[in-house]
């Protein structure tokens, strides 16, 4: 049986539907809470065939507050050169693109909610998001943004984020918006950082609106995400 190490860096941004995924496409996976453990990366990266990066509120350029950030893109760099799949997340998808070089900064204004992505022309023959709409819905929170990364196609934008997913390679996928997300998840990041909310003056309400609709919406997308994902590992 494949297996997929999961690193999940804060409590309530679990894997989400990625772990019902998997288990059904008869992978098992290992989610390492990085937050209140402490775990040597190097010794056990290679007991694994695929890796799942997920969000958290630190920045990837916060590594002298957060240990564990350093031995992420370690562990990135590991398996980029043994050619093995990753999917980061939010927080993920920066970890992955400062593996390949990129710059992690602020954007101009925080992106938070429901918002719509647009795909791009590479999409076209890419595995994982040829089969979804040319538009769909994501659910965003974040500020921190990246470069992309040299010879990394970009697969998706917004009017608010030049870059929101990236493929490098054949197996490695960074993409700032989520996918995975439940409703528990979505109300807890809410209840947790609603001071996001008054900074960019969104009232909390406008999130949860219709949010049992919008994350049907999200699923459908993510599940052909992930299943496509779970493929390559």
């Amino acid at each position: 049986m494949k297996k997929v190490l999961i690193l999940q860096h804060i409590d309530i941004e679990t894997p989400g539907i990625i772990t019902e995924i998997l288990k059904n496409k008869n992978i098992k996976t290992d989610c390492r809470k990085l937050y209140n453990e402490t775990y040597n990366l190097s010794e056990i990266e290679s007991e694994y065939d695929g890796l799942v990066l997920m969000g958290g509120p630190m920045s990837v350029n916060d590594k002298k507050y957060y240990n564990f950030i350093e031995k992420e893109i370690y562990i990135i760099k590991k398996y980029l050169n043994d050619n093995k799949a990753i999917l980061g997340i939010c927080l993920g998808s920066q970890l992955i693109a400062s593996a390949l070089g990129s710059t992690i900064y602020k954007n101009n204004k925080k992106e938070l909610g429901f918002h719509i992505v647009q795909k791009t022309s590479n999409t076209k023959e890419d595995q994982l998001f040829r089969n979804i709409n040319n538009k769909f819905l994501a659910f965003h929170w974040h500020q921190d943004v990246f470069s992309l990364p040299k010879n990394a196609k970009l697969l998706a934008y917004n009017d608010t984020t030049e870059f929101q997913a990236f493929r490098y390679g054949t197996k490695c996928y960074g993409l700032l918006f989520h996918i995975e997300v439940t409703s528990e998840i979505v109300k807890n990041i809410i209840n947790k950082f609603e001071s996001d909310l008054i900074s960019e003056s969104i009232k909390k309400h406008t999130v949860l609106k219709n949010l049992e609709n919008s994350l049907l919406e999200i699923h459908n997308s993510g599940r052909i995400i992930v299943n496509e994902w779970a493929s390559t590992v």
